[in-house]
């Protein structure tokens, strides 16, 4: 035996609620059309009566993309900043019934495992949710959330009522959002009408006036409804009905609107000329009439009256003046006083490719290039001068095909016969434009050249080869058509990159790389190694074997060889991304480049050359000396080495660096006088024998000082390397700051080296002796600075560290 037990309990008690409830919402829906007004609505009196804690309407942006908060109530401020307006794409529970367009009930437990991160803060004042979307026929407007305090399941009797309150809300917003956007096109049509520069007006077959825009009473005087019900021919000036009627006759509903231009009666009485276009729209159901725009051209319409005035008044002279212009080869042009022209001579046609009647009506300046109307606008404003017809302009007429003239105009102004008034001015121009480029041409090759001789200059202030060559490729682009530019230097073993300049990207370096895998075609190796320049297109290889052609990139290009003593010692190479055909002048240019960096660099590497010897003679001078008293055998390049290191670590310049190097080569120069029996004698030297040991850095100083290219420094070191500072030195007793520095420097160098040096009166002292020693004198004998320095710049066993340079000339000045 089979059974069902159903357990009945009461609904009627829930259904009542909602019903009320349904019923209070409605009523506070109906009573207003306002859009803020309808949202306050649906989220204070709809709240209360579903007995939600909290709500939001959202609705969607017309691009579809975003939710824009449109208000809410029962969320603080702070909980709704972040969400004013956000992307439909996100995942949230607004956004995904925005999506899909299904309601979503949510309790505690199924809000925490859908929106885990929404959940704690939702969860912080609410326990549950509903989303409902609002829906208008096939028109999503946004979704209503609704938040709860208690949590809910949100049984199907629940749902459904919630559903029933959001099909409530959406006509609701609907409607109200709709009456906003109306009252807004409204307000923009009232103030369009009464703000436009034109009259719209509408008339019907009679012509009786059906609608006047606001615009009306400021051109005409007459309110927008004042003359409604009138014909349009009681404004109008009887001597222009005809063509209005005739305009009007012409015009059918699916024909070209009309332009009719007619004077109409102001309110006050006078005349105001009115140009209209009017189109037939009787066949529009909410039109039924001929619509007309009409804009005040009285000023135009005067302007035009007082050019055929003038033009009236030509005397027998003028007519003249027109048989005369009519045969010119120059331009002849005569303007009104406001600049519009009047007469435009047939040589028009000639110069700019305009029919005279094609430029009539123009202003002074309409062809003119944009560059030159500053000047020009200038000069018109001072045409009533003698100044003015005395000037020769210059500037550039625009053709008919785009093109520009160059052309020289002089002014001359028109006088009326009796009171020399100027009545009108005349324009005529001459064409100059071959003349114009050509001057043109000549700047731009002066201009090439005052590059050039800026790049000469340069190559006499740059010592480095690695810059010279640099300075030359950004020189190239500056006065070439080419784009980039990279240089190599050339050996036996192949290129090896060193600069580039210009445009850069992956692929214009790509046939740069294949370059350093690839040789040149022999082709091109012939021409460069005889010192010529290649100059190649998109498919003519360049390497061998021969890259992919056409090439993309370097489509055109320059190999420009360096030679040194007439062997290829660098290559320059130049490229465009476009295909070009170089000039006459940029491949002479080039090659002066060329000629001009391999002067340069063939001049350094003399200088570099004459430099070495220099350095190994005064060297040879150095170790003479040492061949003179063999037990000081190595001191000359021991003294230079320190002293170079020590010069470096104090923060010497380059040239100080020379200077004071050279200074150690020859500070015992002097010595070559001392005989052999003082300089060489085993013990200790008699008062009379050290006076004559103590000559030795004067006689040094006597024999160098003739010497142009020894700078004062390196002299400095052989005078005062004997000077202590305590002045007990010699040969001038100076002291502390009164001894030049270079002089400093090496006393703590040849102290040291002598100290670990062994002599026929002493042994080798120790380094750590040595320095013991050099720290007693510091302060009283050497410059305490320098020595300190110096002890910085040795390993303990006295072998050189390697030390950054470092700037601590301002303690030793």
């Amino acid at each position: 035996m089979q059974a069902t037990l159903l357990r009945l309990r009461p609904e009627q008690p829930m259904q009542d609620k909602h019903r009320k409830a349904l019923w209070e919402i409605a009523q506070a829906l109906n009573s207003t059309y306002c859009l803020p007004d309808v949202i306050s609505a649906v989220l204070i009196q709809g709240l209360e009566a579903i007995g939600a804690g909290a709500g939001s309407v959202n609705l969607l942006t017309p691009d579809g993309q975003y939710l824009d908060l449109a208000g809410h109530a029962g969320f603080s401020e702070r909980a709704t900043a972040p969400w004013m307006r956000f992307p439909i794409t996100l995942k949230t529970p607004v956004t995904d019934v925005a999506r899909d367009w299904q309601a979503r009930f949510l309790s505690s437990q199924a809000f925490q495992a859908q929106y885990p991160q929404l959940h704690q803060a939702h969860a912080a004042a609410f326990q549950s949710a509903a989303l409902l979307p609002l829906i208008v026929g096939d028109h999503l407007l946004g979704v209503l959330s609704l938040s709860f305090q208690q949590d809910q399941e949100f049984g199907f009797q629940e749902q459904a009522f919630l559903q029933m309150v959001a099909s409530l809300c959406a006509p609701a917003l609907d409607r109200s959002r709709l009456a906003q956007a109306l009252k807004r096109e409204q307000e923009w049509s009232r103030a369009v009408n009464l703000n436009s520069s034109d009259i719209a007006t509408v008339f019907n077959r009679q012509g009786l006036i059906q609608y006047e825009s606001g615009s009306i009473e400021r051109i005409l005087g007459y309110s927008a409804t004042q003359l409604l019900g009138q014909s349009i021919y009681s404004l109008i000036h009887p001597d222009d009905h005809p063509q209005v009627q005739q305009a009007l006759a012409q015009l059918l509903p699916e024909s070209e609107p009309m332009t009719v231009t007619f004077r109409c009666q102001h309110r006050d009485g006078h005349w105001v000329w009115l140009e209209s276009i009017a189109v037939d729209l009787h066949d529009h159901a909410h039109v039924n009439g001929v619509l007309a725009n009409s804009r005040d051209v009285t000023a135009r319409e005067e302007a035009r009256a007082e050019q055929q005035e003038i033009l009236k008044r030509l005397t027998i002279s003028e007519n003249n003046f027109k048989r005369l212009a009519d045969h010119a080869s120059d331009l002849v042009r005569q303007y009104a006083l406001d600049g519009t022209m009047v007469y435009a001579s047939p040589s028009a046609h000639d110069l700019l490719g305009y029919e005279s009647e094609d430029l009539l009506g123009s202003d002074l300046l309409h062809h003119v290039h944009e560059d030159d109307l500053p000047i020009l606008q200038e000069a018109f404003k001072r045409r009533f001068t003698v100044a003015f017809e005395q000037e020769k302009f210059k500037y550039r007429l625009q053709r008919r095909d785009g093109t520009y003239l160059w052309v020289e105009t002089v002014f001359k102004a028109v006088r009326d016969p009796q009171t020399q008034a100027i009545t009108a001015l005349i324009g005529t121009s001459r064409d100059i434009d071959q003349r114009k480029r050509a001057e043109q041409q000549l700047t731009a090759q002066l201009d090439r050249y005052h590059h050039l001789l800026d790049f000469t200059a340069s190559l006499e202030q740059i010592r480095d080869p690695a810059a010279l060559t640099a300075e030359a490729l950004h020189k190239c682009l500056e006065l070439t058509e080419y784009d980039y530019g990279y240089a190599f230097a050339w050996s036996g073993s192949g290129l090896t990159f060193e600069a580039q300049a210009g445009m850069t990207s992956a692929a214009i370096s790509d046939l740069m790389d294949q370059l350093r895998l690839h040789r040149l075609t022999p082709l091109v190796d012939q021409v460069i190694q005889r010192g010529e320049a290649y100059f190649g297109i998109d498919d003519e290889a360049l390497l061998d074997p021969a890259e992919l052609l056409p090439r993309l990139h370097w489509q055109s290009l320059c190999v420009l060889p360096l030679l040194r003593q007439g062997k290829l010692t660098a290559v320059l190479i130049f490229g465009t991304s476009a295909r070009i055909i170089s000039s006459h002048s940029t491949r002479q240019l080039l090659q002066n480049v060329a000629a001009r960096l391999s002067h340069a660099l063939e001049r350094h590497h003399h200088i570099e050359q004459l430099n070495t010897s220099r350095e190994e003679t005064l060297r040879a001078l150095g170790l003479a000396l040492e061949y003179r008293d063999y037990e000081t055998k190595g001191h000359t390049d021991r003294v230079v080495t320190l002293t170079e290191h020590l010069g470096q670590a104090l923060g010497f310049p380059p040239a100080d660096q020379d200077a004071l190097r050279w200074g150690a080569f020859l500070h015992d120069t002097g010595k070559v006088a001392i005989p052999d029996n003082i300089l060489l004698k085993p013990g200790k030297l008699t008062p009379e024998e050290w006076l004559i040991i103590k000559r030795h850095p004067t006689i040094g100083y006597e024999m160098l000082h003739h010497i142009p290219s020894l700078p004062p420094a390196t002299l400095e070191v052989v005078l005062h390397h004997q000077e202590r500072w305590n002045g007990s030195g010699y040969p001038d007793g100076l002291q502390g700051t009164q001894i030049p520095l270079s002089a400093r420097v090496f006393a703590v160098v040849d102290v040291y080296d002598a100290l670990t040096s062994i002599r026929p009166y002493k042994r080798a002292w120790s380094h750590q002796e040595a320095a013991d020693q050099l720290q007693l004198e510091a302060g009283v004998l050497l410059d305490e600075t320098v020595v300190r320095t110096f002890l910085s710049l040795l390993h303990s066993d006295g072998s050189l560290k390697t030390v950054p340079a470092r700037e601590v000339k301002h303690e030793l000045s």
